[in-house]
């Protein structure tokens, strides 16, 4: 049963993080991470099923590292200045919307 779940929210996770990619594009990106780094905020408490179909499965395949250093990449290629905003942007951004997570309940 927790193949099959974790399979599950990890397609979708996958498919949030490919459609808000190609509608949104670097926003999206980084709209993902920030919704991802609170939502494992939200559940940090939890453990073992739910912890790992939700945080590893779904959450882990709707965020992605390798999507912000391509938009890093991308955005510096161009302004330097523009690609550090992004990347520091998605880092306080993600450690501000984890803490709000944890904190959320309260």
């Amino acid at each position: 049963m927790t193949v099959v779940l974790f399979a599950g929210f990890a397609g979708l996770g996958a498919v949030l993080r490919w459609k808000a990619n190609a509608r949104w594009g670097k926003l999206g990106t980084l709209i993902l991470n920030l919704v991802g780094a609170f939502g494992l905020g939200l559940i940090s408490e939890l453990d073992g099923f739910l912890l790992t179909v939700l945080g590893t499965a779904g959450i882990g395949a709707m965020t992605t590292v390798s999507g912000v250093a391509r938009e890093v990449h991308g955005l510096s290629s161009t302004s330097r200045v523009q690609g550090t905003i992004y990347l520091v942007g998605t880092l306080v951004g993600g450690i501000c919307a984890a803490w709000v997570g944890v904190h959320w309940c309260l």
